[in-house]
């Protein structure tokens, strides 16, 4: 028992350390750092005169700031051309919704940099931000941020020598409206047609890591290119792949579209900031700034003094560990892991010997943890108040979501192990009427009366006291978890595949060593399993998390292979009853507070809350 609390204290804090350096972003350099490094603080000064007012497309202020960028442009001895365009009735929709102004006749502008490299007829490296920003909100991180990294980019690139190729800076216009400004170039632009391939940068917060979370078709060669030349990455073929299957865009979507290769790299964090009237200079996080362009400078200087780009290879599964290193490999490289871990799993089983109702018993606990989470998540996330919320004041609420959402994995994984006095009902059911109610808030009452009746004919099985063998289930979940997305998603595979070798390492260890190697091996395991899991978690929270919390659950089931052997064999209830009570604070806490200040000046107020 004691060395089982103390593998896990280890494990956890380990685990913990793991996901906080790799989701810190790197200090920021100084503006006396040598000519060929990226320094924040001297894109900052860009940052700053950009951000001072909101500069939606076609106001004074945002002709101001073109007029600014083109003379920057000229102290890097571009070539500043200016690209106009008539914005589309749509987009005009768009800026009279806002401003409350009825429609009128608007035109965009491009501004656009043109630095000659070596060889003019290789294909053109581009660099792209927008410069506009939404109504009644400086930018200073969307996209302020994102312009200021490409002018510090090219100026640190330029104090290195001259390009093999040419360097294009595009900042476009009327993103915010409808992507125009980004249409218009791939449409009509002359040097649209040089571009190899592109770096776009984008923000929907002010603080974090800087993620790379967009590539084009055909990655492998341009993943392998990611991984030798970023020194401190942040990236994940999961988020490339879920990227593509959500119905969010950037200026990057124009041109990836086009089968245009390149990179997107965005910060997220802070996202309160985003399209917010307090997003003003001072507000964005310096440490991520420099990240984005350490990253930016790394490919951008690799792409651009190389004579050859990369070519079209297979798509990549790839992912970050410690944001240290970047691990990359032909998707179908998942067989192999799975080949691996299952000659592992088996080789363990067939020492262990579990019974099929040791294991079946054991599947049935794992199963209820899962199904109670998504039923938990789901209500408690309509407790505070999800169903017809505004979209911003959510994004203000991030942070205290998700620490609901981790007291609530926290309570159910907490109640595996309650000290239970006879043969045993699992008590899962948290009561499972009341997460009715509250999940019929959410709207979908179908899959969750299901989902409450098969928590609850899980939980009232009859278990055996002991060796319910939940560690050895779970990994088979895993297992079937990693095989369907190897066969369905096969980029996505290091999302499961990667917890379960370490799990398989770990049952191994504790099956064919001696106890105390077993046990050490487990620690090992689940401090780098789980801290990767963790770092995964925060990053999926960040994009999606205020709608759908429940994809949490995805993660457990990496998660609990790894964890459930170092549970105590006996816990008592009171610590799970006390995690479940401060999320249910923390719901009715984010529903009942007023709505944000932080929301932008053109939404909605008045079905910003839903308090009834």
């Amino acid at each position: 028992m004691k060395a089982r609390v103390i593998a896990l204290a280890v494990a956890i804090t380990a685990a913990l350390a793991w996901a906080m350096l790799a989701t810190t972003p790197p200090p920021p350099v100084r503006a006396d750092a040598p000519a060929t490094a990226f320094s924040a603080d001297r894109a900052f000064i860009d940052l700053s005169i950009i951000s001072r007012a909101p500069r939606p497309v076609g106001s004074y202020k945002n002709a101001r700031v073109r007029d600014y960028l083109a003379r920057r442009l000229r102290t890097l001895d571009a070539e500043v051309r200016e690209q106009t365009i008539l914005l589309p009735a749509k987009s005009l929709a768009v800026l009279a919704r806002w401003s409350g102004l009825a429609p009128k006749a608007v035109m965009a502008h491009n501004v656009i940099g043109l630095i000659a490299g070596r060889d003019r007829s290789r294909p053109a490296l581009l660099l792209m931000a927008h410069h506009d920003s939404v109504w009644g909100s400086p930018g200073a991180a969307d996209d302020a941020m994102g312009v200021a990294t490409a002018i510090e980019t090219a100026r640190a690139l330029l104090a290195r020598g001259r390009p093999e190729r040419d360097l294009i800076l595009l900042f476009t216009d009327g993103e915010e409206v409808g992507l125009d400004g980004a249409k218009a170039f791939f449409a009509h632009h002359g040097l649209a047609a040089r571009v190899g391939v592109i770096i776009n940068l984008e923000a929907r917060g002010a603080a974090g890591r800087a993620t790379m979370f967009e590539t084009g078709p055909d990655n492998g060669a341009m993943m392998q290119l990611y991984a030798r030349h970023v020194d401190r990455p942040s990236t994940s073929s999961l988020a490339v792949l879920a990227y593509d299957l959500m119905p969010n865009s950037t200026d990057y979507s124009v041109a990836k579209a086009l089968g245009i290769p390149g990179f997107n790299i965005a910060v997220l964090g802070a996202a309160q900031t985003y399209h917010s009237p307090g997003s003003t200079a001072d507000i964005v996080d310096r440490g991520s700034l420099q990240d984005m362009g350490d990253q930016t400078l790394a490919l951008a200087a690799a792409l651009a003094f190389s004579p050859d780009l990369p070519p079209r290879t297979t798509n990549a599964a790839f992912g970050d560990l410690l944001g240290r290193t970047t691990i990359t490999y032909p998707a179908g490289f998942g067989w192999v892991i799975l080949i691996l871990s299952a000659v592992l799993i088996g080789l363990s089983l067939k020492r262990a010997r579990p019974t099929a109702r040791e294991l079946g018993a054991g599947a049935s606990v794992t199963l209820s943890i899962l199904m109670h989470g998504i039923l938990l998540l789901t209500a408690l996330n309509a407790i505070s108040g999800s169903g017809g919320a505004n979209y911003y004041d959510r994004l203000a609420a991030l942070p205290r979501l998700e620490v609901m959402a981790a007291l609530s994995v926290t309570t159910l994984v907490l109640l595996t192990r309650h000290c239970r006095r006879t043969g045993g009902a699992l008590p899962l059911v948290v009561p499972a009427m009341l997460l009715m109610w509250a999940g019929l808030l959410s709207g979908g009452p179908l899959i969750l009366l299901v989902l409450a009746g098969g928590a609850a004919m899980l939980s009232v099985r009859a278990l055996p006291e002991r060796d319910e063998r939940p560690g050895e289930a779970a990994i088979l979940l895993l297992f079937g978890g990693a095989l369907l997305l190897q066969i369905g998603l096969p980029t996505a595979g290091p999302l499961l595949q990667w917890p379960l070798l370490l799990a398989a390492l770990a049952i191994a260890a504790r099956t064919l060593m001696p106890a105390a190697v077993g046990m050490i091996v487990t620690t090992i395991a689940a401090a780098a399993g789980l801290g990767h899991i963790f770092a995964q978690g925060h990053s999926i929270f960040l994009a999606i998390g205020a709608d759908w919390p429940a994809v949490w659950m995805i993660l457990l089931i990496a998660a609990l292979p790894l964890l459930l052997p170092l549970l105590p064999e006996c816990l008592p209830r009171w610590p799970a009853g006390a995690a479940l009570a401060a999320a249910l604070l923390l719901a009715l806490w984010v529903r009942l507070d007023p709505i944000a200040p932080t929301i932008p000046t053109y939404s909605d107020r008045e079905s910003a809350k839903t308090r009834d």
